[in-house]
């Protein structure tokens, strides 16, 4: 009985002198953190001190605090933004699929591609032209169309993206060419990528916006 009330005694002992206990004090606080490092792992050791330093910026009373209480602040400011990061994610990913599931069902109308790039200079101003092929896929007559269309390298690197506006009439299952030309600055690095790379060597993604139907109905 003796031996176990000792044993009980070294262990209440050793618990009321771990560093954990202590209350945080600037003055001894060097010295704490230094023994604290041999007592809790290195990660931890990092959350403790963003917290101590969290906590001051908060204005918060460091020394009414053990560094234990320190601690258990922080797992919960940790596990709070873990939280949030997580449902961040979440919504993120919900944001993705849905604008996904919109260009899929705006794709099933219409369809745009390049099928010709080339360089032309008219009075003394330079021009990247194309021409484009745009295709309603759609059971209705399209009045205008919206979007982007973006080429990219083999790599899917974005070189450069273009806004795109059609607004004229094509007809349920018919096809439409649209020629159009941008400003070619030899200053601006994706205008000389543009420029230098064949069309084969490029992919052509088509990103709809809006589609207006001729029977008033609108889908973006």
């Amino acid at each position: 009985m003796k031996k176990i009330f000792t044993l009980v005694l070294i262990t209440l002992l050793i618990s009321c002198s771990s560093p954990l206990k202590k209350k945080f004090n600037e003055k001894t606080a060097e010295e704490d953190i230094k023994e604290l490092k041999t007592k809790i792992d290195s990660t931890e050791m990092a959350l403790l001190a963003v917290t101590m330093m969290r906590l001051k910026l908060q204005d918060e009373k460091l020394e009414e605090m053990t560094y234990a209480e320190i601690l258990k602040k922080g797992k919960a400011w940790r596990e709070e933004q873990e939280k949030i990061e997580a449902e961040k994610k979440e919504l993120a990913a919900k944001a993705l699929k849905l604008e996904n599931e919109r260009i899929k069902r705006l794709s099933e109308s219409v369809l745009v591609t390049c099928y010709s790039k080339g360089f032309s200079t008219y009075d003394y101003q330079d021009y990247i032209t194309y021409k484009f092929i745009v295709q309603n896929k759609s059971d209705k007559n399209i009045r205008a169309i919206k979007g982007s269309v973006t080429f990219t390298n083999l790599f899917d690197e974005t070189i450069k993206s273009l806004s795109l506006v059609y607004d004229q009439p094509i007809n349920s299952g018919s096809e439409a060419t649209y020629n159009a030309q941008t400003d070619y600055n030899q200053f601006i690095d994706s205008d000389k990528a543009l420029r230098n790379k064949d069309l084969e060597d490029m992919k052509v993604l088509w990103k709809p916006e809006k589609i207006i139907f001729e029977d008033g109905t609108i889908l973006e």
